[in-house]
């Protein structure tokens, strides 16, 4: 694995060679010696069939085989991963290149107008290298079709399924607010198999209901003995669309909270916005019942679906978390950096709470910072982390956070 740029492979192509020799130029700057150059996308895909390439920087406008041209062909022959795309065009343009580049499977590292500037090119080339460490590090799931439904209820009856907690922070000051429960399951034979893969596979199977009680219970058991320890932060819990028509879920949770002590007011339940898209009446009477009891309700993956303006004023959301998807690399794609300073602006008109999912850069950071969300969250601070490991964080890792963040 790559540490540092001066590793790395990097591919220049423009039909300008003004234009090649400076980005070239501002790669010999950041140490990159390993250096190629083509004048269209025709010799490029030459120069990557014949050499190793980490990163490709791409202008749109060219003869013979343009950069849109050349970014398909490169995803369908997987000649390499990650693309940087240049144009002189208009923002709007190179940010739907982007978008399609990365349909197509691609790894975009940034979208710039030109002229490409020192720093730019150094964040993308540096966040090569940190999605290259994140994705190592990433454990490996078990193909679906590897996992049926009774495996998965055995799971469930055995007590193999468990949670992990993600801190969510303060934006100024870097204070624990509340943690994320997400679920976990080590299979003892397949290995960890992913929640984009049981969660599912429990929806598809009438098992939702059986899973997300059992999970609630082993989520409620630990912020009971967090606050025996005198730790009082909220607790934030996934619902299932499926969940939001259980009509006895509401009054099942209020005799949970009751049973361990546990006050509404400190749970949060989340919900994706596409739950809003389906039986709308039936999943805000549950919602607002919800409300009512005292519980908190967050709306989840914002930026991935479909919902609007006029859906979120209806719900009886006290939060927004921004998706990952608005926030990674906004630094480097300048409309969608407007994008998602208008939903942060939406949410504080609806006076919601926001968080900022999926934070894994400094430059992340950064801009969410600048535009005043109230929490964060990601791996840039902690990954998911188990009990005792969560315990060791707030004991210890908050203050080293702190400080490393004062010295920035």
């Amino acid at each position: 694995m790559k540490s540092v740029i001066s590793e790395l492979s990097v591919l220049v192509t423009d039909d300008s060679l003004t234009q090649r020799q400076y980005a070239k130029e501002l790669c010999q700057d950041l140490g990159v010696s390993d250096l190629h150059d083509a004048a269209n996308g025709v010799d490029a895909l030459q120069v990557l069939e014949s050499c190793s390439v980490d990163v490709v920087l791409i202008d749109l406008e060219m003869p013979i085989m343009d950069g849109v041209e050349l970014i398909r062909s490169m995803a369908q022959k997987k000649y390499v991963s990650s693309v940087i795309i240049l144009s002189a065009k208009d923002p709007i343009l190179i940010a739907s290149v982007g978008t399609m580049a990365e349909a197509d499977g691609l790894h975009v590292l940034g979208t710039f107008q030109k002229p490409l500037l020192p720093d730019a090119l150094e964040c993308s080339l540096l966040r090569f290298i940190q999605d290259a460490k994140n994705q190592a590090a990433e454990p490996k799931a078990a193909p679906e079709n590897e996992v049926t439904a009774v495996e998965l209820g055995q799971a469930i009856t055995n007590g193999e399924l468990t949670l992990a907690f993600q801190p969510k922070l303060t934006v100024h000051g870097l204070m624990l607010k509340g943690v994320e429960a997400l679920a976990r399951w080590k299979h003892p034979h397949k290995g960890t198999i992913s929640p984009g893969v049981f969660i599912p596979l429990a929806e598809r199977h009438g098992m939702i209901d059986s899973l997300t009680r059992h999970l609630l219970q082993v989520a409620f058991q630990h912020k009971k003995n967090w606050q025996n320890y005198g730790l009082r932060f909220n607790l934030a819990f996934n619902l299932s669309p499926l969940s939001l028509a259980d009509s006895d879920m509401v009054e099942w949770l209020c005799k949970l909270t009751e049973d361990y002590g546990i006050a509404p007011a400190d749970v949060t339940f989340e919900i994706t916005e596409n739950a809003l898209l389906g039986e709308l009446a039936s999943a805000i009477r549950t919602l607002a019942r919800l409300r009512l009891k005292g519980f908190h309700i967050a709306i989840d993956d914002y930026g991935t679906g479909f919902a609007n303006a006029q859906q979120l004023s209806r719900v009886p959301a006290t939060e927004l978390k921004i998706d990952r998807s608005l926030v990674h690399r906004s630094a480097a794609r300048p409309q969608q950096r407007t994008i998602l300073a208008s939903t942060v602006d939406l949410a504080k008109n609806l006076n919601l709470t926001t968080v900022a999912e999926g934070v894994e850069t400094e430059e992340d950071f950064k801009i969410i910072y600048d535009l005043g969300v109230d929490l964060v969250q990601g791996y840039y601070f902690s990954k998911p982390l188990f009990p005792d490991d969560l315990l060791a964080f707030i004991k210890t890792g908050l203050s080293q956070l702190r400080r490393q963040h004062e010295r920035k």
